[in-house]
């Protein structure tokens, strides 16, 4: 197996799983050397009518001690070829005839981009930092002009200084041999390096749990609040949702977005997965 160079990852879930199917994790060590040196003498040192030899020497032994970290690609490659292989805790690439259940660890292929609702999710929360100052009933809340300076300076800060905001993003992921549409949810708090949520698009592979199973049919839905009204308080959500569609159409529109018709917006149709987002590489 080839070594993996994550932009994404958590570690935590990563040696949970680990740690539940028996899998050795490479451990930091603390290694002690010992030296044993000789310390020689010279010329021979009288006793009494006997000489002693004392160029023999004595024997001194140096100590030194040091810790050996495993490297973090390396590691996480190892525990997810153990996943892969040996534990065979993982589905991956799966197809028509893999059957899937909730909690299921997959490796998925594909191509991935940031749906409508996560573009929009970053709107609402730049919303939600301004309703404190904002004036007029709950139902106008999302009526702020673009061109006022503080709207303006939030949009800054959010998508030209690439601000990584703490909600999570839902992406779609196309290619897979799977017939369902399968999303993404990205966590905002285990990016490496210098990684961030722009780097999410293209072609990647995603290991992770399924966490939804959205099936075919008039109830095969599930509401996008979670990407779209991230943090907000419950009561909030019930009465912003009704209409989140419209606001999501307007924000699509006003930043010039061609996305596909049937993306995410208020809601993901099925039949569909989500997938928990463990590592992405």
């Amino acid at each position: 197996m080839a070594l993996r160079s994550p932009i994404y990852l958590d570690t935590e879930t990563l040696l949970s799983q680990a740690e539940y199917y028996d899998i050795d994790v490479p451990r930091q060590a603390d290694i002690v050397e010992k030296t044993v040196r000789k310390r020689s003498g010279g010329g021979k040192a009288g006793i009494s009518s006997f000489g002693v030899d004392a160029s023999m020497g004595t024997d001194v032994e140096y100590q030194s001690a040091y810790s050996l970290e495993p490297k973090e690609k390396a590691t996480v490659s190892k525990v997810i070829d153990s996943l892969i292989g040996s534990a065979a805790a993982v589905k991956v690439d799966p197809d028509g005839n893999t059957v899937l259940g909730k909690d299921d660890l997959v490796e998925v292929e594909g191509i991935t981009r940031i749906t409508a609702a996560s573009l929009a999710g970053k709107m609402f929360f730049i919303f939600r930092r301004l309703m404190e100052t904002a004036e007029g009933d709950l139902g106008s809340i999302f009526d702020f002009d673009i061109s006022d300076a503080r709207v303006a300076e939030q949009l800054k800060q959010v998508y030209l200084r690439n601000e990584l905001l703490p909600i999570p993003v839902l992406l779609e992921l196309a290619g897979s041999r799977l017939p369902q549409k399968v999303y993404v949810n990205v966590g905002p708090d285990h990016f490496l390096d210098e990684a961030s949520a722009n780097r999410v698009e293209g072609e990647l592979r995603v290991l992770g749990s399924v966490s939804r199973l959205i099936p075919d049919g008039d109830d095969g839905y599930l509401s996008a609040e979670e990407w779209l009204l991230h943090g907000w308080e419950h009561m909030m959500r019930r009465k912003l949702m009704p209409s989140v569609g419209d606001v999501v159409e307007s924000v699509v529109n006003q930043l010039q977005l061609e996305l596909p018709a049937e993306d995410v917006r208020a809601y993901i149709a099925g039949p569909a997965i989500v997938v928990d987002a463990i590592a992405l590489y």
